[in-house]
């Protein structure tokens, strides 16, 4: 946190004219501001602040923090600027101009930005322009940096968990604060306080003081739009078979620990799940938080292209600024083909915008340091751009096929007992074996068809019977029946370019995974689609 502003203060004293700081917190980034200014006035230079708002005008902050209004001239937007424009003191004038980007698009503001950015090397005059949304004219790019203020992070969240101990007298140990300090990262200083003092007033920080502050992060993560934040209610124990990806699992896990990071073990960056519908990838990816007690996170691409020209790109930066802000969590992408399908094309038919926002994806990916594992699920291999399955995107490619014969057995049962069913009361062999082809939400909806039927037969003491569910199952056409070939050329390709799921395949029957799909290649992999 205290990285980027010991970068403004470079930049200010490098003679960088105009910053555009975007950020939700404007008191806390206005005190870092203030802390800055006297920084750089300790150095024996004379540095002058002002700050203007569309409500309160401008004003020179003094050393004391007085304010001094230099009058109602000086309200109107374009009329600072040209303040800014004609100051000739020699003093150091840095300006703060909140929520400006309502007024960037007007012909006179930019003409003012540009010039403003073109002289103040000669006259040591800077303007800080701050805003919640990032909005920047095209024109205007060459002129202005843009700097990003991160949500707040531990170290400034202990702070404020501090100042409400002290306010409640109580002091708590260094697991509970930890415990606060994670539930309540990715949220601003003041939604952390809120829910603090919520934690102080309803459980007196004690046991469940963590799990209100959470909630009250779920609320705040869900008004973004964008990111969805989900209960970690499902259990690994929920899936049937995928023993080889569950392995993989437990072993990253470790990961985590604060041995293997000194001994330079970095965090996992994420998995692929690839596979035929129905057969529990997005069952798996939401067990995955909960196995590794992480926050589960949800970001829904197509809720990325909304709004105004230019907030796409500022949707995406949000979702991952937020993501790292909450780390370590889980990231989880359902059905990403979708919502990339049309980066090919973008150029033509929306502007370039989705082609920029996969950039942003795998840019951020490929980079990252922050411990956000993402989890993406695809069915359409077809769908999906080939720079996404390059190595280093994600660790592994798993591909869930068809469940087998034992796994078909596993999903019977874990099913029949959350329908409060004895599966030793039913033939599983004969279950199992006569479910060859199906996926496991066939299954799912086989039991609970079959239990409809057994109401239906006796509703004041309803019994369900293994005549039931075979009546169900003789009903049923699988997915693999209806789409054979389609599944066939997914096995095919997943057999030399992903890791099965269910089966070690020894290395020797596998090909190396091609770094990148060259368009021939890709040409004959699209001449098959699989349809929902």
């Amino acid at each position: 946190m205290e990285a980027i502003y010991g970068k403004i203060k470079d930049m200010l004293n490098a003679y960088y004219p105009v910053l555009y700081l975007t950020s939700f917190e404007y008191d806390r980034t206005k005190q870092k501001i203030d802390g800055i200014i006297n920084s750089l006035r300790s150095g024996k230079k004379e540095v002058r602040l002002f700050n203007w708002n569309c409500v309160e005008g401008l004003n020179l902050i003094m050393i004391d923090g007085q304010r001094q209004y230099l009058g109602e001239e000086y309200d109107d937007a374009e009329m600072v600027l040209k303040y800014i424009y004609n100051d000739k003191e020699i003093s150091k004038d840095i300006f703060v101009l909140e929520d400006f980007c309502n007024y960037i698009e007007e012909e006179k503001v930019k003409f003012y930005i540009r010039s403003i950015a073109e002289r103040a090397k000669h006259t040591n005059t800077h303007a800080i322009l701050l805003s919640a949304v990032y909005k920047l004219p095209i024109e205007l790019e060459k002129y202005v940096t843009v700097l990003n203020i991160p949500l707040p992070d531990r170290l400034d969240m202990e702070r404020t968990l501090v100042q409400v101990e002290k306010q409640c007298r109580i002091n708590l140990s260094v697991e509970m604060r930890n415990r606060m300090v994670d539930a309540a990262l990715g949220m601003t200083s003041m939604e952390a306080d809120l829910a603090f003092c919520l934690a102080a007033v309803k459980d007196d920080l004690g046991e469940n003081a963590p799990y209100t502050v959470s909630s009250e992060k779920e609320q705040i993560i869900r008004k973004s739009g964008i990111l969805d934040y989900f209960p970690k209610n499902e259990n690994l124990k929920d899936v049937g078979g995928m023993e080889v990806l569950k392995d993989w699992l437990f072993k990253r896990q470790k990961a985590y620990e604060k041995n293997a990071r000194d001994f330079g073990l970095q965090e996992p960056k994420g998995l692929l799940l690839l596979g035929v519908p129905g057969c529990g990838k997005s069952l798996t990816a939401k067990t995955i938080a909960s196995f590794w007690n992480m926050p589960l996170l949800r970001l829904d691409i197509g809720k990325v292209f909304q709004g105004l020209v230019g907030s796409s790109e500022d949707n995406i930066r949000k979702a991952i600024a937020t993501a790292e802000a909450v780390a370590p969590c889980v990231l989880w992408i359902d059905e990403i083909e979708k919502g990339l399908s049309g980066v090919q094309s973008s150029g033509a038919t929306d502007g370039g915008v989705t082609s920029r926002i996969f950039s942003t994806i795998l840019t951020w990916m490929q980079e990252k340091m922050s411990p956000v594992f993402v989890v993406a699920t695809a069915n359409n291999i077809n769908l999906l751009p080939p720079e996404l399955l390059r190595k280093g995107r994600f660790d592994e490619i798993f591909f869930v096929d068809l469940p087998n014969e034992e796994e078909r057995k596993k999903i019977f049962e874990i099913h029949l007992v959350k329908k409060r069913q004895n599966p030793q009361s039913f033939p599983m062999e004969m279950l199992s074996k006569k479910t060859e082809g199906f996926n496991g939400a066939e299954i799912e909806e086989c039991i609970k068809e079959a239990m409809f039927a057994a109401y239906v037969e006796n509703s004041e003491t309803p019994v369900l019977k293994a005549s039931h569910l075979m009546d169900s199952i003789n009903k049923t056409v699988p997915l693999s029946t209806t789409m054979k070939e389609q599944i066939s050329a997914l096995r095919l390709w997943a057999s030399t370019r992903a890791k099965n799921a269910s089966v070690e395949i020894p290395i020797t029957q596998r090909k190396e995974m091609p770094i990148l799909l060259t368009r021939s290649e890709l040409d004959i992999e699209r001449s098959f689609d699989i349809k929902q």
